[in-house]
């Protein structure tokens, strides 16, 4: 997407969004999209709606969850991060546990893109 078009605050509110590192990016895709959800599917929802106006924050967060799940962390801070961030509680709350979690809301936002992007 273009954002050159885009009215001077969208910009900055992009450019802000996209300076985050994707550990932050993922606490704020947590925290946006996952904390309050009652279950998986209203997660799936949520992801849904939001796509509707546009995939680019998607596009954003997915590359933001695919880093963190590649990425080397000191011990505990995937299970923190689900735990906290998302307010998630796992059957393994171990950072192992956290990163499937994880690696699945990643196929989960994927699926959606690409029903939207269709």
């Amino acid at each position: 997407m273009d954002i050159s078009r885009l009215p001077e605050s969208m910009r900055a509110r992009i450019e802000a969004r996209n300076a985050l590192s994707s550990l932050d990016r993922v606490r704020e895709f947590l925290g946006s999209h996952v904390q309050d959800a009652d279950g998986l599917d209203e997660v799936r929802a949520d992801l849904r709606r939001t796509a509707h106006f546009g995939t680019v924050r998607h596009h954003g967060d997915l590359a933001a969850l695919e880093a963190v799940v590649a990425e080397q962390h000191p011990p505990g801070t995937l299970a923190r991060l689900v735990g906290w961030e998302a307010n998630w509680v796992l059957d393994d709350p171990s950072d192992a546990g956290a990163a499937r979690f994880l690696t699945d809301l990643a196929e989960m936002l994927r699926e959606v893109i690409g029903e939207v992007e269709r």
